[in-house]
């Protein structure tokens, strides 16, 4: 009920065509919050200290490592569409 109310006071105030746009703003900011979820991750899981003989190789490290910078980097290259690009 609590996550319902919100999404009933926003289709009141904006009505249903304005609903795309909001969700797509919301996956939006979504995306732009994942890396900041996924190099903590991925530093925790690589942890011998932490995980013990459950703790990421090195290859797996470094894979996990690559993907958060793609991640980062198409996050940064859509808020540099966003505000300069055309």
């Amino acid at each position: 009920l609590l996550a319902i109310i919100p999404a009933i006071v926003v289709v009141v105030l904006y009505g249903e065509h304005e609903l795309s746009k909001l969700l797509v703003l919301s996956q939006v900011i979504l995306s732009l919050q994942l890396p900041f979820a996924v190099f903590p991750l991925v530093y925790f899981t690589s942890s011998r200290s932490r995980m013990g003989v459950f703790a990421n190789s090195v290859y797996l490290s470094f894979v996990a490592y690559t993907i958060a910078l793609v991640i980062a980097f198409f996050n940064g290259w859509l808020l540099y569409l966003i505000f300069w690009g055309t």
